[in-house]
């Protein structure tokens, strides 16, 4: 299965795309992923846990989907 990806991801290999496209699905699945962990991986920091929940989804959209958008975290 070929894998799909916006325009922001073109011009990155198959293999590296499957692998942020996966690690987003992990972590969108993932109900114990919040602010916290997200900070510690990012240095961002989010208000709540649905304010982030909003935010991956969105970038998962721009990402792999049709957004046409860039979402940015709060204070950007």
């Amino acid at each position: 299965m070929q894998e799909t990806s916006g325009p922001p991801l073109l011009s990155y290999s198959d293999s590296y795309v499957k692998l942020i496209r996966e690690g987003f699905e992990q972590i969108l699945s993932d109900v114990s992923f919040g602010p916290e962990e997200y900070e510690g991986l990012t240095d961002i920091k989010f208000p709540d846990r649905g304010t982030l929940r909003i935010y991956l989804r969105n970038m998962y959209d721009y990402l792999f989907s049709d957004a046409s958008e860039q979402s940015m975290p709060p204070g950007c």
